[in-house]
């Protein structure tokens, strides 16, 4: 007998507080142009972008989104997903183009007669545009929607001017931010942060219900459990003001106490013996990183690297591919220690434990490293979290860090409707 019907599975479906997000993101991008998407980490925020996109290009193509990122690997990262997303959601054949260090000039794609994502990355566009007139000229013609990826970073006066060169008051033309964290340490820029998207933010959780208990509720984080571990430097640090983060010289000092390497080395240790398999460790100065991964693997942890912004490209998605191979094809233990990089935008999800050895005085970067243990069971990662702080005695800015989500919130009350 020939069945009814048949059931159909998407392949690339929102979940449901995602259906509710994008749709309201839209909804504003529509009615006021300018909107920032505050989404914790592990929540889908790209995914959600991307469905904004997607609808955007259906509506507007043929049409060029200028997608900005910081680093090559957020620029990696939503290439891919834009792909995957345009190959569900698109109606037209579309061009994807990442552009960063030495990758293919972003003028290659000008003048395609068709839907553009142009993805690149800030400081490589930054320059272009400040010398090359005809750069700007055409990205003036094709651009009718800017998303700007970390966007807490987007006031710095060289990334504010950019995007308004490329708006040129143009009003219709679209500004969408994304962000996890979205404020400044410093009020005032804060203050312009909000007036930069017009004040209008959309989250990701129903009105007044707190976003990370909502996520961690509906199994999307995982719930963290904080442990704070201090450690007497006896350093004497340079007077600085309380804006101002701490130095490189600094840092570099406390990366070669020995016994805070020691301490950090212990920490990991203890953290394996706990069942972890995945731990991303945040140190203070590259020597830090590379002598905690060299002990490690002296005492038999053959799966502890150290990755920092001079490891080529290649040893570094190295490390990234063996760090995600799911635990059943590499159930060794692995840590990487890491400096300078892997705060944002990679996505590590089964990392369910973190450790602290950087100080900062920005709770936005304090957020982004926490937040690297935060993907829940439904989003690939752990039910559970450790979160692991090494406080020193004379950092007392870190130590005063504690308010760590929504301490901008009332930045983001519209001024009109």
């Amino acid at each position: 007998m020939t069945a009814l019907f048949s059931e159909v599975e998407p392949c690339h479906s929102l979940r449901p507080y995602q259906k509710n997000t994008v749709k309201e993101v839209w909804c504003r991008l529509k009615a006021h142009r300018k909107v920032l998407l505050h989404a914790p980490t592990g929540s889908g925020k790209t995914r959600m972008a991307m469905a904004t996109v997607s609808f955007h290009m259906r509506e507007k193509g043929p049409t060029m989104v200028l997608w900005l990122a910081p680093t090559s690997e957020l620029i990696e990262q939503a290439a891919d997903a834009f792909s995957t997303a345009w190959q569900h959601h698109g109606d037209v054949r579309a061009a994807v183009i990442p552009w960063w260090g030495e990758g293919e000039a972003f003028a290659h794609g000008m003048t395609l007669a068709r839907n553009t994502m142009l993805i690149a990355g800030l400081q490589m566009i930054v320059k272009e545009v400040s010398t090359n007139s005809e750069a700007l000229r055409m990205l003036r013609n094709r651009v009718s929607l800017i998303v700007f990826d970390e966007a807490h970073t987007s006031v710095a006066p060289t990334y504010r001017s950019l995007v308004e060169q490329v708006t040129n008051n143009d009003e219709s033309k679209l500004l969408l931010g994304l962000s996890a964290t979205p404020g400044r340490a410093c009020p005032e820029e804060a203050r312009q942060l909000a007036t930069m998207y017009g004040n209008h933010k959309v989250g990701v959780s129903p009105p007044d219900s707190n976003p990370i208990h909502f996520l961690v509720e509906k199994e999307y984080l995982a719930h963290a459990h904080f442990r704070r571990l201090n450690f007497s430097d006896a350093l004497t640090l340079p007077a600085v003001s309380s804006e101002e983060e701490y130095s490189e010289d600094t840092l570099r000092t406390l990366g070669e106490i020995d016994d805070r390497n020691q301490m950090i080395i212990q920490t990991v240790t203890s953290l394996f013996n706990s069942h972890h398999l995945r731990i991303m460790v945040f140190t203070p100065s590259v020597g830090s990183a590379k002598y905690c991964a060299e002990r490690m693997r002296q005492t038999g942890f053959d799966y502890a690297y150290a990755v920092h912004g001079g490891l080529p490209h290649a040893d570094r998605n190295h490390i990234l591919d063996n760090y995600r191979a799911r635990i059943a094809q590499i159930p060794h233990p692995q840590v990487i220690f890491n400096c300078r990089v892997l705060t944002a935008g990679v996505d590590l999800p089964q990392t369910s434990a973190v450790v602290i050895g950087k100080p900062t005085k920005s709770a936005v970067l304090l957020q982004q490293m926490i937040g690297r243990a935060l993907r829940g069971p439904k989003s690939g990662g752990t039910s559970e979290a450790d979160i692991v702080l090494i406080v020193d005695d004379s950092f007392e800015d870190f130590a005063r860090l504690s308010d760590m989500f929504s301490q901008w919130d009332n930045l983001w009350e519209p001024t009109s409707v």
